[in-house]
């Protein structure tokens, strides 16, 4: 999901956000899922979130949205690279069906949890308000759009 750039004496880095979206999330859409990524992961201190590219995947249903910010922060946390088409493809029918019955909450249940980290690791998670682990907002959005390819909202 994100990628920094080494940034020259004196510079401000820049950091990259790559997320799977649905294909027709509006910029504005798209920047907000990006905000809400960026504050779910615990990155603060950012600014200047500009959307880059999109570009295609797999899935018609689903484009990879291109983003970066800007940090001030010189020890900046930078999460493992998580595609969501990738971890959607390598699951089964069994298991995708019940990633698509999960709440809009995102607290997925103890199996669920062991699914994902065996195919993801933890990096796909994020820790709720009370501590416990759930699917981030971004994630949740992805399984919505094959639940209801229809759905325009995706909010």
């Amino acid at each position: 999901m994100y990628r920094a750039q080494r940034p020259r004496v004196g510079e401000v880095p820049s950091i990259r956000l790559t997320l799977d979206l649905p294909a027709f999330c509006s910029h504005d859409v798209a920047l907000e899922h990006a905000s809400t990524e960026l504050g779910e992961r615990g990155i603060a201190g950012w600014e200047r979130l500009e959307l880059r590219t999109t570009s295609p995947t797999r899935s018609p249903l689903i484009r990879r949205f291109t983003f970066t910010y800007w940090t001030h922060q010189a020890d900046t946390r930078v999460p493992e690279n998580i595609s969501y088409v990738k971890l959607w493809s390598r699951l089964g029918p069994t298991e995708r069906a019940k990633l698509l019955t999960l709440t809009g909450g995102g607290r997925p249940t103890t199996t669920i949890l062991r699914l994902l980290t065996t195919v993801a690791g933890s990096a796909i998670l994020v820790t709720g308000p009370d501590g416990t682990p759930r699917l981030p907002r971004t994630f949740r959005v992805f399984l919505r759009t094959f639940a209801d390819p229809k759905r325009d909202d995706h909010r």
